[in-house]
């Protein structure tokens, strides 16, 4: 008995933490307004490990493609490698919230049409581009 309450409350526990990282209270849309740069450019990869599973955004020009209430998201110019159990890639790119320039979030779109979205540890290394 005491197992099912602590597997219960892991269960609960993921759901709350996975949920708060995510914009789910705005609708993610088609760009309607303007971003605030014309693309980002990752001047090398972007990788981020978390329990167990390494992600890793490719070098070149992210373009905006999306936007919620909060910002915008630039799709990586190929797929996002996820390499956990297998290797596997993914729609995704990175997230610059609304007044803002610098990416702080990544996101990846699975092929069931759910987001996951998380701040990255270590800004990655960009250029801005204005044109």
């Amino acid at each position: 008995m005491n197992r099912w309450i602590i597997v219960k409350a892991l269960a609960v526990a993921a759901l709350i933490t996975g949920c708060s990282s995510l914009h789910k209270q705005s609708s993610f849309r088609a760009i309607a307004s303007h971003p605030p740069v014309a693309a980002i450019e990752l001047i090398k990869p972007a990788t981020v490990s978390e329990e167990g599973a390494t992600t890793t955004f490719p070098p070149g020009k992210y373009r905006p493609m999306y936007e919620d209430d909060h910002g915008y998201y630039f799709e990586a110019p190929r797929k996002v490698i996820v390499d956990d159990v297998g290797v596997y890639g993914f729609d995704g790119g990175v997230y610059i919230q609304r007044g803002k320039t610098a990416p702080t979030e990544w996101y990846l779109i699975r092929p069931n049409g759910r987001r996951s979205m998380e701040r990255f540890k270590t800004e990655p290394m960009y250029k801005i581009i204005t044109k």
